[in-house]
């Protein structure tokens, strides 16, 4: 069966570099003897991105594919992030809180479609209404009781069920990318959605590609790309190999260890930088071992962080949240201490009485199953998980690697023991809607079973602190509880890495990565005319 699994694989790439390969040979100078000067021009003036997710739909309401709408440079939000993770005006020209559970936004009254249609109050009224109707994920931002549009002012007031300090940051989450709905039937899957953002979807196949040309109703008229198409290509060893071969222009998630390789060469721009990544480890609590508190701690002492970030790059993580950000400073580190762990352990009695090289708790081995899956693009999952296997049977744990498929529906059923997440955990610049959908015992993914009622005290005050200064401090002390009663295994934060050829200019690395094209992508002159 894995020799099947190997040469299905091997046929996979084949058929990807042979796509790519006829590509090339169409954007080639042979290619192009036969092409009209226009079409020529169009071509050198065109850009092509290798991304390492791509769904069946582009229509926000759908799962994260408004992750995707924006990454294209289509879909716009509200309010956006800058790379400090502050609020930014976009589509709004002020925002206000008028009282605990009533958030006014005053639109711009220069902002059109791709048709050319102004963007008026009742249409983002219209398509925030449609995502809390149809996206399961909405009601995790917010519940809002009602949301009032007038259009002679500009302004969308969202009356909420609750108070929601951190709810400007929410519609920052490319679910609420603003789209024109059909005026027939709102509940319609959209196909090719109709944005405000600098590029035009024109053309979608779900599952393989995407095409885009300049929005010529946008604000700013400045482009230096006439197209730019998408493709699919989930395995990152593929994408490398295209970019080498000039078949693509720009790829992100590389693998660390190839990235180390391509900053050494001179045609490749590399553009590595902080984000709100962790990788993290969930623990299931509802596992007989792992309810025990000293032999959680045993386990994280066990963990050698400093090795995994040498194979995977980034930084040792500290906690929950990335200390790049206030949120996730003074916050005190999880240790690597095998012999204070093993000490532990033995003080405790889990101890490996028939000598096999396994601990014993309760008359059994401790043996805990693994899931993991390619996570974001990127192979650190497979090492992380193959770490920490060998770590924590230097202290007499077993750990059973289980690849899975579906690993969502896995954890969703809490069929696991330990299984690895890259999890952006400041999603909206924000810690709260993350913490509390984690680590609170209601919590919707707290999928792991977690309860600590004096982390759920926490969390409560924080979703009804406005105060910035506050949060950030509640924030800190959650991160420091966690830490305390091992509530997860945080291991690093990845840094975020994009890398072009070198006909690319202008190309931005934004520390929160549902942002990737924009209106300053263009095409370097040089380039242009080398061809």
């Amino acid at each position: 069966m894995k020799r099947v699994k190997n040469i299905l694989k091997n046929l996979f790439i084949c058929l990807i570099s042979a796509i790519f390969i006829l590509l090339a040979e169409g954007c080639s100078k042979d290619a192009n003897r036969d092409l009209t000067p226009k079409a020529q021009d169009q071509n050198l003036c065109a850009l092509k991105v290798g991304l390492f997710f791509l769904n069946y739909s582009l229509d926000p309401k759908d799962y994260f594919n408004g992750w995707i709408l924006v990454r294209i440079g289509a879909g716009e939000t509200l309010l956006t992030l800058d790379d400090a993770g502050k609020l930014q005006k976009n589509l709004v020209s002020g925002y206000k809180v008028v009282d605990d559970k009533t958030y006014e936004l005053t639109l711009r009254d220069d902002i059109a479609f791709s048709d050319g249609t102004t963007l008026d109050a009742a249409m983002v009224k219209r398509n925030l209404e449609r995502i809390f109707t149809l996206s399961p994920r909405a009601a995790q931002y917010f519940d809002p009781e009602k949301i009032v549009a007038d259009n002679t002012a500009h302004t969308v007031t969202i009356h909420t069920k609750k108070a929601v300090p951190e709810i400007f940051y929410n519609l920052c989450e490319p679910l609420f990318a603003v789209i024109k709905l059909d005026k027939e039937n709102e509940t319609k899957t959209v196909d090719i959605p109709i944005t405000t953002g600098p590029y035009q979807v024109t053309e979608f196949v779900p599952n393989e590609r995407i095409s885009v040309k300049p929005n010529l109703h946008y604000r700013k008229q400045s482009f230096g790309v006439k197209e730019i198409d998408f493709y699919y290509i989930p395995d990152a060893q593929s994408r490398l190999i295209a970019l080498k071969a000039g078949d693509l222009d720009i790829i992100n998630t590389v693998d660390y260890s190839d990235l180390q390789l391509l900053k050494q060469d001179k045609n490749m721009q590399v553009l590595t930088g902080p984000g709100p990544r962790t990788n993290v480890i969930y623990l299931n609590h509802q596992n007989e071992f792992l309810k025990d508190k000293t032999l959680r701690q045993a386990i994280s002492l066990g963990v050698n962080r400093e090795n995994i970030v040498k194979l995977t790059g980034g930084t040792i993580a500290k906690g929950v949240i990335s200390y790049h950000f206030d949120f996730g400073k003074k916050v005190n580190a999880q240790k690597f201490d095998p012999k204070y762990s093993a000490a532990l352990l033995d003080k405790a009695g889990f101890i490996d009485t028939n000598h096999d090289g396994i601990r014993e708790m309760y008359g059994k081995n401790i043996e805990l199953t693994y899931r993991l899956k390619a996570d974001h693009g990127s192979a650190d999952s497979f090492i992380i998980a193959q770490c920490v296997k060998e770590d924590l049977k230097n202290i007499g744990i077993l750990v059973n690697l289980v690849p899975s498929e579906n690993l969502s529906a896995l954890m969703a059923s809490s069929d696991f023991d330990l299984c690895s997440a890259n999890d952006s955990a400041l999603p909206t610049g924000d810690s709260g809607y993350f913490l509390t959908s984690r680590y609170h015992s209601g919590g919707e993914a707290n999928f792991g079973h977690y309860e600590n009622a004096e982390i759920d005290k926490l969390l409560n005050a924080l979703n009804l602190t406005f105060d910035l200064d506050k949060r950030t401090a509640l924030t800190q002390e959650i991160a420091n509880t966690l830490n305390d009663d091992v509530a997860a295994l945080y291991i690093s934060y990845p840094e975020l890495n994009t890398v072009c050829g070198s006909k690319v200019k202008n190309m931005h690395l934004y520390t929160f990565d549902y942002y990737l094209i924009d209106d300053k992508v263009g095409i370097n002159d040089t380039a242009i005319a080398n061809k």
